[in-house]
């Protein structure tokens, strides 16, 4: 049927929800098996071990999150509107996934993970420090290597990631807009709209 998701495809977005929901450890093969309806020696047909099927699962998440940035290296960027955009990334994900960031779940689980997941997990947040030190290197008209620019970056990115944490802990997605409206207070001193859900 036209439309219809591959096997791989299939296999990634089930293995991406119980990453979401419980973690690195919470399924097996046998559980994406049991899900899709095919036997387990196909699912290590895609991918032969669980290292090789979370690793594709992260930079497919990471290549997700790269493609909805805005560039901050063309000439008519606007770092205001960026920033606000990616605050509105972080809200929306709460909103319509309803579970936590899959790399923050996997850099908890540190000590489980096969160094190519791992890899991919340190991508991503390098991927997010990059974009806001550039960003934030051109709203303030500063080198992207300066002091503050690199800890506004540090701030924003944990702020975001523990609002995130924290909504889901409470089950209180307005205790991210709190924070998200807080911390945009704090770098533009006007008030975050957020759009509606």
């Amino acid at each position: 049927m036209a439309g219809e998701k591959n096997t791989p495809e299939k296999l990634l977005d089930l293995a991406e929800t119980y990453i979401r929901t419980g973690g690195y450890s919470s399924f097996s093969f046998r559980d994406l098996a049991r899900d899709t309806g095919i036997k387990s020696a196909s699912v290590h047909y895609h991918f032969p071990t669980k290292g090789h099927l979370a690793a594709a699962v992260a930079l497919r998440y990471r290549s997700r999150f790269e493609q909805a940035l805005m560039d901050p290296d063309l000439p008519d960027f606007d770092p205001e509107a960026a920033l606000t955009h990616y605050f509105y990334m972080f809200y929306q994900e709460m909103l319509s996934a309803r579970q936590m960031c899959l790399c923050a779940v996997l850099s908890v689980e540190k000590p489980l993970l096969p160094e190519a997941v791992m890899m991919e997990v340190q991508a991503f947040f390098k991927l997010n420090l990059t974009w806001l030190r550039k960003t934030f290197a051109r709203y303030y008209d500063l080198s992207v290597d300066s002091q503050p620019v690199d800890r506004q970056a540090a701030v924003v990115l944990a702020a975001l990631q523990g609002g995130l944490t924290g909504a889901q802990a409470l089950e209180d997605p307005e205790y991210f807009k709190r924070v998200a409206a807080g911390l945009y207070q704090g770098i533009f001193n006007t008030e975050l709209l957020f759009p509606q859900a």
